[in-house]
């Protein structure tokens, strides 16, 4: 179960660094068409390492036999593979779009965006959840 903890603390971990630390930097230091272009290929990164790490806590609380906690690595897991797979390509073409002048683009483009930030911000509660409830009944 420990192992289980581990992986879901590592992926909170990465997820609020992100947050916290990578697009400011970014844009603080970048120009904007860099931004771009470092974006697109920091992103399927970085949500193809979570998915590593989903899958693997997924196999570890088989292993330990938890039940909830590998639903929620479950729907981790799916998160990040619906991001890479799906939603990347797809804010990445309604971008280009938009910048090429198409005006209802913009709209989808920030829909997409918006579906794919719920979706990081769900996936880091669920590990959060899953490392909090670790750490709450290893003290009790």
């Amino acid at each position: 179960m420990a192992l289980l903890a581990i992986l879901h603390a590592a992926i909170a971990g990465f997820m609020v660094f992100f947050m916290a630390v990578v697009p400011q930097a970014a844009f603080k230091t970048l120009s904007a068409k860099a931004v771009g272009a470092f974006l697109r290929i920091l992103f399927p990164r970085l949500f193809l390492f979570g998915m590593v790490l989903a899958i693997a806590a997924s196999g570890a609380a088989i292993w330990a036999g938890a039940g909830w906690q590998l639903n929620i690595s479950l729907l981790v897991a799916a998160g990040f593979a619906l991001n890479v797979f799906v939603l990347t390509p797809r804010i990445n073409a309604y971008r280009d779009r938009e910048l090429e002048g198409d005006a209802a683009a913009k709209r989808i483009f920030g829909l997409l965006h918006l579906a794919s930030v719920a979706i990081f911000l769900a996936q880091l509660a669920g590990s959060l959840a899953v490392t909090g409830m670790f750490l709450w009944t290893a003290g009790a």
